[in-house]
Order: C-alpha cells, then sequence, then structure tokens
C-alpha cells in the first residue's frame, strides 16, 4: 500500500461500488483491511491476495464493527452472487476467467478472508474458538453482502473460493439462499499427479493439512491419521478426500443449486460444458457466447499466470510425466483413500469422485 484509505473515503462510497474491497480480516484485533481496487484489478488478478500489494493500491484498517455497520446497509443478496468451490488444482481458476469473459459474471479469486474464516472455523465450539457463533455469523454476511457488489453490466459476482474454505460452503449457501454454486474436481489420480509434479508436497498444502485434517474429523471421528507419519502420496489424498467430502455432500444436499462437474468433462466438451455452467448462474448467454470464449486466447494461457502459454495438450504431457514417475505414491495415496472411503459411511458419496 502506497497511500493510506481514510474512513471517511470509505464510507462514502462503499455502497457505490465494488471498489472498496474487504481484502484481509484480522480476527485478534478485530478489524478488516480496506483496498482501493480498479475493476480491471479484479478482471485480471488470479488471487485477491498478498501479492495485491505488489501494485501499492490505497489501504487503510477499519474497525470490524464499522465494516460490519456498512455491509448491513446493502442489500441482501438474492442471485447476484455465485461460488466456484473446488477440490484445488482442477481448472477452477480457468473456469472463473471464461465466466468473466462476456463481462456478465464479475470475478472475485480466493479473497482473504475466506482463508482466515476457514481457519477458524475448525476451532468452533472449542474452548479456544476465536470467533462464536454470533460474531462468525455476523461476519459472513458482511462479507457475502460486500462481495454482492459488482460494477454496472455484471449480472452477478462469481465468488471462485479457495480449496481450503470449502468447510464454509454450506454456510455460505445459507446466508445467501438464493445463490447458485458449481462444485468443481478432478479425479483422485489426477489430482495427485498435479500435487506430485513438482516433486514434493508444497508449501501451502501443508499449511493446509490441520484445517483439512480436521474437517475430515468432524465427518467421520478420529480417521486414524497423523500428519508426521503420512507420506507426500497419502498427504495429498488425504487432502483431496477432505475437500470432495465437503463438496459431495454439499451437491447431494443442494442439487437444485449446486452442479458437480468433473475438469476432465469440461475439457472434452468445453464449449457445450461452458454454456450450461453459465446457465446455472443465471448469465444471459447463447451457445455462440460459449464458443467465443473457448475460442478466445483464455484457453490457451496458464490461468494463473495468463502470460505464460498452457494449453490442455501441455497439461496433459506434464500429468502423464509426473504419473509416471510418482507412480509409487499415487498408488499409496489411493490405497489409503480406498480404505478411508470403505471404513466411513460418511464419505460413500465421494466413490463417484476418486476415478
Amino acid at each position: 500500500m502506497t497511500t493510506p484509505l481514510s474512513t471517511a473515503a470509505i464510507e462514502a462510497g462503499f455502497a457505490a461500488s465494488p471498489r472498496f474491497f474487504p481484502h484481509s480480516l484480522d480476527i485478534a484485533n478485530r478489524r478488516v483491511l480496506m483496498l482501493d481496487l480498479t475493476v480491471e484489478t479484479f478482471l485480471g488478478e488470479s488471487f485477491l491476495d498478498d501479492r495485491l500489494f505488489q501494485s501499492g493500491p490505497p489501504g487503510g484498517w477499519l474497525p470490524e464493527e464499522e465494516f460490519v455497520r456498512l455491509a448491513a446497509r446493502l442489500p441482501a443478496p438474492a442471485r447476484s452472487v455465485g461460488y466456484v468451490f473446488h477440490v484445488g488444482h482442477c481448472g477452477s481458476t480457468l473456469l472463473s476467467r471464461l465466466l468473466a469473459a462476456k463481462g456478465d459474471a464479475f470475478p472475485l479469486r480466493e479473497p482473504v478472508p475466506l482463508r482466515v474464516l476457514a481457519d477458524a472455523r475448525v476451532e468452533a465450539d472449542q474452548p479456544w474458538d476465536p470467533l462464536g457463533e454470533a460474531r462468525y455469523s455476523r461476519l459472513l454476511d458482511a462479507f457475502t453482502r460486500s462481495w454482492a457488489r459488482r460494477p454496472a453490466g455484471a449480472h452477478l459476482s462469481l465468488v471462485k473460493a479457495t480449496s481450503l474454505a470449502s468447510g464454509l460452503a454450506p454456510d455460505l449457501m445459507e446466508v445467501t439462499p438464493h445463490a447458485r454454486a458449481l462444485a468443481l474436481r478432478i479425479p483422485l489420480p489426477v489430482y495427485l499427479a498435479a500435487l506430485l509434479s513438482p516433486g514434493e508436497p508444497s508449501a501451502d498444502l501443508m499449511r493446509g493439512a490441520r484445517v483439512r485434517l480436521s474437517r475430515l474429523s468432524n465427518l467421520v471421528g478420529d480417521p486414524g491419521l497423523r500428519l508426521h507419519a503420512l507420506t507426500p502420496g497419502e498427504l495429498a489424498a488425504v487432502s483431496w478426500l477432505a475437500e470432495a467430502a465437503t463438496l459431495s455432500r454439499l451437491a447431494a444436499t443442494l442439487p437444485d443449486r449446486v452442479i458437480a462437474l468433473d475438469f476432465e468433462d469440461f475439457l472434452a466438451a468445453p464449449a457445450d460444458t461452458l454454456s450450461r455452467v453459465a446457465g446455472h448462474f443465471g448469465l444471459p448467454w447463447q451457445q455462440a457466447d460459449a464458443g467465443a470464449a473457448i475460442a478466445s486466447p483464455i484457453m490457451q494461457r496458464y490461468s494463473k499466470s495468463p502470460d505464460q502459454a498452457y494449453t490442455p495438450g501441455d497439461r496433459a504431457a506434464v500429468q502423464a510425466e509426473s504419473a509416471a514417475r510418482n507412480a509409487g505414491e499415487i498408488d499409496r495415496g489411493r490405497a489409503l483413500v480406498d480404505t478411508l472411503v470403505g471404513r466411513f459411511d460418511a464419505l460413500e458419496g465421494v466413490a463417484d469422485w476418486t476415478g
């Protein structure tokens, strides 16, 4: 941040547009970091995280109660917000860019408060719960109202959650009862090849292990897993399982509002699938709009870093190389998931997702 942002400026313009964006939530100090962002920033950035600071947007901390008060003045979202939930590494950023290509979906890619709330939420009902039910509910309502703000011409804001935030999906769908969502996945072997491609589990995977293992334990009880004892393939597999179990249950519970999609099916019929997803979100697309989006340069670039060329063929080559190099770890991960799905009835909905 290069320029301080005043509380008066935020209050004056908060309701008028998405310009003043709640970037971060500081639970301990009860404050929200607001950034002054352009529409072009929202459209272009792959992640609305700390990488935004590189461009030095004006910003400033707002007391949490002030943010909640401002957000309460906004209308409750109806069909003006939608969600993309996903297991991770499954094309969610690409889908977000394609759906924003026509200008009627306003993308919010991985807002940081979702990750903060997801991390805190696994402590719910514990003596050390940092939020409590009342504060958590107020914050969730405030953030969803703020995310529903969008520029003129956009039919809805499309919030692409970080995969770690899948545990919040049922609560988000409850607080925005008219919202639609996409639950995006890839088969377990494909996921494992992607996660193991660099050779070692990513730091992000390790950081998320506590949240994901906690969420899995909430679903099935103690599964008998210990983080320190998991091999790289097993850790990646358990991460996939936690997300897949959460999202398959969400899709089964809300079949009229959530569609489950395998990214491999999208790649097999991209235009038809994109048209169906756009219709699910209520976007006024024709089949030709989907075809134009698929024919655009978006499909030929790496969606997380659009300056880098990356085609579906490139992805397939990387997947094949990793699958061959990491065959042993992939087998270990698949075996662990098969064992857990066979042991726990709460995971039976995942069976169709494993691939």
